[in-house]
């Protein structure tokens, strides 16, 4: 199977070209510089924390030993190193290269074969068309300046009968709440754009062609303080107090849609996660 050369029956210089300036150049270097920073911390807690999310993902995704998968966005890894037994091969693509180092750093440690990583952009995926059996992108979305191009990415280097494993927060449908819940999102990380409503989601996908064959969103609780590290910022940090009083300024009638609560000295908050599996719609 050919994983790597150009875009089929389109020449990947023009495409190249076409969608370089897709991605503002600024929110390029804030999604690097945040995951370059925090690399260490994000793998420490994303990674090592959550078997137990990490299983439910790969049982969700339904993969078969035959499967050739890709994730987007990869980061450390931690969803194609744990499904790495269950299939052929799997290739991660992500932005910031220390994310990638990392990745082969726990690749390494287990002595897994099957894997490759490379540098790249998701609104420019660079694989032929057609070239993956499962194309998974997981909570990732939220950093997307356009989700929509990145799915469509997604969607042309799927086979014609593979799936499109998407996992990520979703967000409050309230205007109010989703704004308020947005702008804490992006002062703990700059390189934050958007979480989605479940509507959003639903709609971006029937727009791209795309039927929902299983669906799952659950409430994720989860330490505040912990969350903070991921995000490179401990407790004595001017970035933590101010996410944490705009925390505590929403808890009267759940402003932010945070569902925030007093832990002792940390908060306990509630992200909203989907899993979305999709596939082509029939014609």
């Amino acid at each position: 199977m050919h994983h790597s050369g150009g875009h089929k029956g389109r020449p990947y210089g023009a495409i190249h070209s076409a969608k370089i300036n897709s991605m503002s150049t600024g929110h390029h270097q804030a999604v690097q510089e945040q995951f370059t920073r925090t690399a260490e911390a994000f793998a420490k807690f994303a990674t090592r924390d959550t078997p137990e999310e990490l299983a439910s993902r790969v049982e969700f995704a339904g993969l078969r030993a035959d499967d050739s998968v890709l994730d987007v966005a990869c980061g450390p890894a931690a969803f194609l190193l744990a499904a790495a037994a269950r299939v052929r091969f799997v290739r991660g693509v992500d932005l910031t290269a220390e994310m990638l180092r990392q990745a082969r750093a726990f690749q390494a440690e287990r002595d897994i074969v099957n894997v490759a990583f490379d540098l790249g952009e998701a609104e420019m995926l660079p694989y032929a068309d057609g070239s993956f059996d499962l194309v998974s992108c997981q909570f990732a979305f939220h950093h997307m300046p356009r989700p929509e191009a990145t799915l469509a990415e997604m969607r042309r280097v799927m086979k014609p009968e593979g799936r499109i494993l998407l996992v990520d927060s979703v967000g409050p449908e309230d205007p109010a709440a989703s704004h308020l819940h947005n702008e804490i999102e992006r002062l703990r990380d700059p390189s934050h754009t958007i979480t989605l409503s479940l509507p959003q989601f639903l709609q971006m996908f029937a727009a791209q062609g795309l039927s929902v064959e299983n669906r799952r969103v659950l409430d994720r609780s989860r330490s505040f303080n912990q969350w903070m590290l991921r995000a490179g910022h401990d407790r004595s940090s001017a970035g933590y107090r101010a996410v944490r009083r705009l925390m505590e300024e929403s808890i009267p009638g759940d402003r932010a849609a945070f569902g925030v609560t007093v832990d002792g000295e940390d908060l306990r908050i509630v992200h909203q996660e989907g899993m979305f599996l999709l596939r082509r719609k029939a014609d």
